[in-house]
C-alpha cells in the first residue's frame, strides 16, 4: 500500500504533469522512499540518525536496472560501517520504467564480504572527498534472492492469497507470475 500510495501513483500523476509542461522528469524516487518501504516489508526500523546501516538490520540499495548498487561512505564512520556491513543483510531494488517494472532481492552481507573487505583495504588515507564504490547489478541479480516483483504499482511476484485463488479462462489456476526478464 505504502509503494503504490505514495511512490507509484505520486510519480505516475507529476509524469503526467511534467509531460504536458514539456518538464523532464526528476528522479524517480529518494532513497528515504526506498528506505521507508523496505522498513515495512521486512518490520525492522530506521535509525535515528543518518550515518551507518540504515535500519537495524539491513542496507537498503536502490538502483536503474542494469545500473550498479552505490555504497558512499564517510571519512570518519566509513571503516567501522565496512566492518559491518558483512554482518547485516542487504535488500536491493532495481526498478525501470518510471516504477512501473521492481525488483527487490535480498544479500546477506556475508556472501558481499569479498566487495566490502577489498573496499576496507583500499579505503582512502588521507580520506578525499568521497569514498564511493559499488555492487554490480549483474552479482545481485545472479546471487541474490528474488523477494518481490511490482509491476505497475501492483505486486506480481510472489502471488498473492487472491492470485492462488483466482481461476484462468480455461478453468484451471493462475500461472505463477514471472520476475522481471532481463
Amino acid at each position: 500500500m505504502f509503494f503504490h500510495a505514495y511512490m507509484y501513483g505520486p510519480l505516475q500523476g507529476k509524469l503526467r504533469l511534467y509531460g504536458a509542461r514539456k518538464i523532464p522528469a526528476g528522479p524517480v524516487a529518494m532513497s528515504s522512499d526506498w528506505e521507508v518501504f523496505a522498513s515495512m516489508l521486512v518490520n525492522d526500523l530506521g535509525r535515528k540518525f543518518g550515518a551507518g546501516i540504515d535500519l537495524v538490520n539491513y542496507e537498503v540499495k536502490s538502483a536503474k536496472r542494469g545500473g550498479g548498487y552505490e555504497y558512499q561512505y564517510h571519512k570518519i564512520r566509513g571503516r567501522e560501517d565496512l566492518a559491518r556491513h558483512p554482518q547485516v543483510g542487504h535488500l536491493f531494488f532495481e526498478y525501470s520504467d518510471n516504477l512501473n517494472k521492481v525488483d527487490l532481492r535480498y544479500l546477506h552481507g556475508s556472501k558481499l564480504a569479498g566487495f566490502f573487505k577489498e573496499w576496507l583495504d583500499k579505503f582512502p588515507d588521507p580520506y578525499r572527498q568521497r569514498y564511493r564504490k559499488s555492487v554490480p547489478y549483474g552479482y545481485v541479480k545472479e546471487h541474490g534472492t528474488l523477494l518481490m516483483t511490482l509491476k505497475n504499482g501492483e505486486v506480481a511476484y510472489p502471488p498473492t492469497a487472491s492470485q492462488d485463488a483466482s481461476p484462468s479462462l480455461d478453468g484451471g489456476e493462475e500461472e505463477d507470475s514471472e520476475p522481471l526478464e532481463e
